[in-house]
């Protein structure tokens, strides 16, 4: 992508992506996974049964369980 718009969607085609497993990337670089069961029209997304993927060079990759978790539109 060229530029933060090119990767956002419109949150009215965020619809299809219900009941949907997603990966969100966070602002300050967490990975978190999850299914998606809401959002609303500031962003905020609602995952349930949500983990998030630690990456370290020392470890395998860590997964971290969160179950149901808010993550606010402003942190992505």
């Amino acid at each position: 992508f060229n530029s933060p718009d090119e990767c956002s969607l419109p949150m009215s085609e965020l619809f299809e992506f219900h009941n949907s497993a997603v990966t969100i990337i966070t602002n300050d670089g967490r990975a978190i996974t999850g299914t998606l069961i809401g959002h609303d029209n500031s962003t905020n997304i609602l995952l349930k049964s949500a983990f998030e993927r630690v990456f370290s060079l020392e470890q395998t990759v860590l997964e971290v369980p969160l179950g149901l978790y808010l993550i606010r539109g402003d942190n992505m």
